[in-house]
């Protein structure tokens, strides 16, 4: 605490003058409270990163719609990058809004992306070409169940956590047996391998985490 010797008081802070004089104070000065908390400088540049993403993707779109209507080849391909920054914009969206529970958001982005895929390779050509269920349903699928289960590892998330989604995950991977049988699949061998993985997946949590996996059901379907 410092002090005036012409004031005779106590000045908190840590002031160079008297408040009262403008006189030298003695002592040492302590620091001030501050009257809101400090933001951390990660969240100032989360926010600035997020402001220049959404100008380079306004500009994007802008100047692609511009290049299409000056050189016409007979389709609207702006349209196709338009619908791309949508779904980014859309996975940023869940992604954000999900932060806090990561396996769920892993999930998300698995159907929002699968969606998209097959969305976009509707409207690529005049015919169907099947990239989408042949490469990359199969391909996100894996994907989803070998990251949720590595960054629990990694956070040390617990089993109950996550087992709900990664459950979710297993089923959503058997999915591609249903394009096996329809015949809409031209390379196959992704697809088996997606089925394959998870059906090792799913029997590794009957075998390990069938307790847990009904509690968890009884939990959440309110039995």
């Amino acid at each position: 605490m410092q002090f005036c010797d012409k004031c005779r008081v106590q000045v908190a802070g840590s002031r160079k003058r008297c408040p009262l004089c403008q006189g030298s104070l003695t002592g040492s000065g302590e620091p001030e409270n501050e009257a809101f908390p400090v933001l951390p400088q990660w969240y100032s540049r989360s926010g600035l990163l997020l402001r220049a993403l959404v100008f380079l993707s306004v500009t994007a779109a802008v100047v692609c719609f511009t290049v299409n209507a000056l050189f016409p080849v007979g389709r609207i391909w702006s349209l196709f990058v338009a619908a791309g920054i949508a779904f980014m914009w859309l996975g940023i969206a869940t992604a954000l809004r999900k932060r806090h529970n990561i396996p769920k958001t892993i999930l998300w982005e698995v159907v929002l992306l699968s969606v998209f895929s097959v969305f976009w390779d509707l409207l690529a050509g005049k015919n169907w070409s099947g990239w989408s269920v042949d490469y990359a349903i199969p391909s996100l699928c894996v994907f989803a169940l070998l990251s949720m289960t590595v960054i629990a590892k990694i956070l040390r998330i617990q089993v109950k956590d996550y087992l709900i989604y990664l459950m979710i995950g297993t089923l959503f991977g058997i999915l591609p047996i249903l394009f096996l049988l329809i015949g809409i699949v031209r390379v196959r061998y992704p697809s088996i391998l997606c089925v394959a993985a998870s059906a090792v997946f799913l029997t590794a949590l009957l075998s390990f985490q069938g307790r847990n996996m009904r509690a968890e059901l009884k939990k959440k379907l309110h039995l």
